[in-house]
């Protein structure tokens, strides 16, 4: 349907309005320019109408209680407009997103009820069909006090995508559309964060099926549960992370609301904690500058994590102090091989090496099984790490040997295996320091060690996924640091050698650092004593 705005809408007003018979009889009596003077006069009325209708629209959403006011608008890279809010993530703005609908929906009166969509990095809304033409009043208000787009999904349309959603063009697409997807770009201060894009509300028309007994609503497409709902079911509270395993679990966000027939656990539910363990163990700017970004990785990407738990082999930062959320344990150089022990650790924890990172948002499933199990990453299997001393380790333990290597980055570990190895008299070997060996390592000892036990234990699913693996003295290590800066799509990192003597005397390690701050803008709530720290000004 084209814009109940345009002259194609007057006309088809005029259709719905005039009898086909007298239609006929105009066409050939009534001269053609007493026919547009009509249709003009008919879409002159509509636009009025349309105009006190969507400010009637805009007075509702300026008086709901929409609590995402950003602090300014900038302009982004690609020239649509985004906000700027300090200490954005990719939850924090997802939750906006949400709060944005649904409180606009609630001033209008519309009911809705949110739905676990098959893609759980967007929020999904449901309206019914019959609503339509008032949604899409309400979200163009919203859009116009809040600078956002919108783009249709099924059918899929994006010529909007750089339309502001208040502009009247933006919803060309509308008519016709099933789903159509709301997104705000939403920044830090230093803009060099950028979220938004990719996430986004989703608004699903559902349409009632009133052919049996009961009514149904029928869904416009497939979801993790079911299409068809009883149109009277029960409206539900239910925990945010419970639709977004990207979420924080234990956050301090409201529930959502949804429908009884969908609380249902998701087959890829993580239903237990997950802790991290962080290892520190270089007291030197650089490394400091790792630990920082490690901890603003999780802080950024995987807000779901319990607790986490640095284990300190030398002096920690000033600026890293312990509190209901992190936990610093003094241990020393073999430290490494009873992390199974560390005080109050949950049974599942990632383990995050000096230069392990997150680089875009993870869930638990990415890690670990339902069932508790870990996924390790696989890493490449050579001729020369065949013959390192872990595989013959590992082989001795288990009596099986090694196929493949494991990667660097985050690792996931479960005291159960670890446990298990130290039971039969194996203790994961510490391994060189990876921050100062001249070129990239190949799997780590413990990891390897580790993870074939547990695989042939029956307590690990090794996984495939990939993880970018970079040393600082590598020649023109810039220009791939400026690749991943503008792509920002790499799930795992891990930088190597940056107290390497080729990195710090080339500036190998400085290009690290400066990608480092740029890709990390935001601090993480473990970082203390800095200017944006409250506790400073105290």
């Amino acid at each position: 349907m084209s814009d109940s705005t345009s002259m194609s809408s007057a006309a088809h007003v005029y259709q719905r309005i005039v009898p086909q018979p007298v239609r006929s009889v105009a066409a050939h009596s009534v001269p053609p320019r007493v026919r547009r003077k009509v249709k003009g006069g008919l879409a002159r009325t509509l636009n009025r109408r349309e105009a006190r209708l969507h400010r009637r629209a805009l007075r509702r959403v300026r008086r709901s209680d929409a609590i995402s006011v950003s602090e300014r608008r900038v302009a982004a890279p690609d020239g649509r407009l985004g906000h700027v809010h300090t200490g954005v993530t990719a939850d924090l703005a997802r939750r906006l997103d949400h709060d944005l609908v649904t409180y606009a929906l609630d001033a209008a009166g519309i009911p809705w009820f949110t739905v676990p969509a098959l893609d759980d990095r967007r929020v999904c809304i449901a309206v019914e069909q019959r609503d339509k033409g008032q949604v899409r009043r309400v979200l163009r208000a919203l859009l116009e006090e809040h600078t956002g787009y919108v783009v249709s999904v099924s059918p899929s349309a994006n010529d909007t995508a750089t339309v502001p959603g208040s502009h009247i063009k933006a919803w060309k697409n509308y008519g016709k559309a099933k789903i159509v997807r709301l997104t705000w770009l939403r920044t830090d201060p230093t803009q060099n964060l950028w979220v938004g894009d990719d996430q986004g509300v989703e608004i699903e028309f559902w349409t009632v099926n009133d052919e049996l007994a009961d009514e149904r609503l029928v869904g416009p497409r497939p979801n993790r549960v079911q299409r068809v709902v009883p149109r009277d079911a029960l409206g539900i509270e239910i925990a945010f992370d419970r639709l977004c395993a990207y979420s924080d679990i234990d956050g301090d966000a409201e529930p959502t609301i949804t429908l009884e027939d969908f609380d249902i656990p998701r087959l890829e539910e993580i239903t237990f904690p997950v802790d991290a363990v962080v290892l520190w163990q270089h007291p030197t700017p650089w490394g400091e500058e790792l630990l920082r970004a490690t901890l603003r990785s999780l802080h950024q990407y995987a807000p779901w994590i319990d607790l986490v738990h640095v284990v300190a082999q030398a002096p920690p930062p000033h600026w890293l102090r312990a509190d209901e959320r992190l936990t610093v344990v003094p241990a020393g150089a073999g430290a490494t091989s009873q992390l199974h022990r560390l005080p109050d650790v949950a049974e599942t924890f990632l383990l995050m090496r000096p230069g392990a990172l997150l680089g875009r948002p993870v869930r638990p499933f990415d890690y670990f099984t339902p069932h508790r199990e870990t996924r390790p990453r696989k890493g490449l299997w050579t001729a020369e790490e065949s013959f390192q001393q872990w595989p013959r380790a590992a082989l001795g333990a288990t009596g099986r040997a090694v196929s493949h290597g494991y990667a660097p980055g985050p690792q996931p570990h479960s005291c159960q295996a670890l446990g298990r190895l130290a039971g039969v008299g194996m203790l994961l070997v510490p391994g060189p320091d990876d921050q100062r060996v001249p070129t990239l390592p190949g799997t780590h000892p413990g990891d390897g060690l580790a993870h074939h036990f547990a695989h042939c234990s029956g307590l690990a699913d090794p996984s495939g996924e990939a993880t970018v693996a970079l040393h600082a003295a590598l020649p023109h290590i810039g220009r791939r640091l400026e690749r991943l800066l503008v792509r920002r799509d790499t799930q795992q990192m891990h930088f190597f050698g940056l107290g390497s003597d080729d990195a710090l005397a080339h500036g190998g390690t400085d290009a690290v650092i400066r990608f480092l701050h740029r890709y990390f803008p935001v601090p993480s709530p473990f970082e203390h004593g800095g200017p944006d720290d409250p506790d400073d000004h105290t």
